[in-house]
């Protein structure tokens, strides 16, 4: 075994040993253990040659039969019970359809086994969240972490792309930081956590940037948090991922909106944006260019990225009308388009009830984003959620995720703290501004006839 591959089970070892020691408690250590391991990245461990391990499934399945073995016991169990959403049933059975070509013997094992895992990681995530986050005190350990996981990806890109010497450091751990160039435009190569895709998990952990600066107020904490985040909007740059760069646009729009009394602020990031576009490099923006001509279904010839997904697009919608049923797993291969990879492998149906499943969430988080602008002014934290669960809906219709767990686990994450959240706020009784803000504030906001108003609990 390598030796960073004997450090990473070392560290997970002795991490983990305190979800063991300390109970139902050490619960929600495991947990923040298991969002450190989404930095890791591309670091698995081979099973075959098609199914890899990433060291976070091992982390969440171990936790969740540490859970049963509590409630078996009554041990240390936790109050609260398992909660797994109703959408989530009936998706669940779609997965067995998936294994259809069996009974034509038609089987991929080891490919289709990786793709399977990946979709089934979001019920034990369900299932361990919902025990760990009783209510919404308890998220900003959480949230802290995969604020840091994000930003230690970021730094670590950034490092190696300004300093490629790194590798000679630790040759371990950076495989080839040189630059990628596409469109002549010199991209950040992330070795450390295996490809510019990396990106993605910097563009989740953003928004959060906005709710820690409200949850910590102290000056340090502000300057190291301020630091941070531009840290990530650089490493979103140096990625070159044109998604990535119209997420952060449409994100800092929405906020201008939503925090009505940014609005001077936006004026002047406008006129910035404005200013420092004409002194970008020509490759940046003929990357631009490229990508909104993309947006609009005309990718360039010399687009080579843009032209390729477009095709991978077109190609898998062909493939859905031609086999509705679907192909089983992994039928799809690399399509840059989860909701069409589902329904290419398992059928047109399922992939529409994927959609709308994402859909369904968005507009509730959406509603109570309005029902507090309504009555005041949002809370961060909503509206951090908010805009991550945005971003994690583009990356699933701009890039490939299902096959690789190192992609999925981010966007489960944030999928599965979405739901959980609008279950801790349900609409006919939502927390106000500084029940947000303040954790320990005990007002509510409650809707009455599309109405809100506050409500005092004692």
């Amino acid at each position: 075994m390598d030796a960073y591959k004997i450090i990473i089970v070392g560290a997970l070892l002795l991490a983990l040993l305190p979800a063991v020691i300390l109970g139902s408690r050490g619960l929600k250590w495991g947990m923040l253990v298991w969002v450190a391991t989404l930095a890791l990245g591309y670091r698995t461990f081979s099973i075959t040659p098609k199914v890899l391990i990433h060291p976070a499934e091992v982390v969440i399945y171990g936790l969740c039969l540490w859970l049963l073995v509590q409630r078996l016991s009554k041990r240390g169990a936790s109050d609260s019970s398992p909660w797994v959403p109703l959408w989530l049933w009936p998706f669940a059975l779609a997965w067995i359809w998936g294994w259809w070509p069996i009974v034509y013997g038609d089987v991929r094992w080891g490919a289709m086994l990786s793709e399977f895992k990946n979709v089934f990681l979001i019920l034990p995530l369900f299932t361990l969240t919902s025990v760990v986050v009783k209510d919404r005190h308890s998220w900003r350990s959480i949230i802290l972490v995969f604020y840091c996981a994000g930003l230690w990806i970021a730094c670590f890109g950034i490092l190696e792309y300004v300093y490629p010497g790194i590798k000679d450091w630790l040759p371990n751990f950076f495989t080839n930081p040189s630059h990628i160039k596409e469109e002549g435009f010199q991209r950040a190569a992330f070795s450390f956590w295996g490809s510019p895709d990396a990106v993605y998990m910097c563009l989740l952990a953003l928004p959060f940037g906005l709710c820690i600066w409200q949850w910590w107020r102290s000056s340090w904490a502000r300057a190291i948090n301020a630091v941070g985040m531009l840290c990530l909007l650089y490493a979103a740059y140096l990625s070159g991922h044109r998604n990535s760069w119209l997420v952060i646009g449409v994100q800092v729009c929405l906020v201008v909106l939503v925090k009505r009394k940014y609005y001077v602020f936006g004026i002047v990031l406008f006129a910035f944006v404005l200013w420092g576009y004409k002194y970008l490099p020509d490759q940046a923006r003929t990357r631009i260019y490229s990508g909104a001509q993309l947006i609009a279904g005309k990718p360039l010839d010399d687009d080579s990225s843009g032209q390729g997904r477009w095709n991978r697009t077109t190609a898998s919608w062909n493939h859905v009308i031609e086999r509705p049923l679907g192909g089983g797993w992994a039928a799809a291969g690399w399509v840059h388009n989860d909701f069409l990879q589902i329904a290419e492998n398992l059928g047109l149906a399922v992939g529409l009830f994927f959609l709308a499943a994402y859909l369904f969430t968005f507009q509730r988080l959406l509603r109570q984003v309005l029902a507090m602008l309504k009555a005041g002014d949002p809370p961060w934290f909503l509206i951090s959620v908010f805009l991550s669960y945005l971003a994690a809906g583009v990356v699933f219709a701009t890039d490939a995720n299902l096959p690789l767990t190192q992609h999925i686990a981010p966007l489960w994450f944030i999928w599965t703290t979405s739901e959980i959240l609008m279950k801790q706020t349900r609409p006919e009784l939502a927390p106000v501004t500084n029940a947000f803000s303040n954790l320990s504030a005990p007002a509510y906001l409650q809707l009455r006839d599309g109405r809100a108003r506050n409500v005092g609990i004692s």
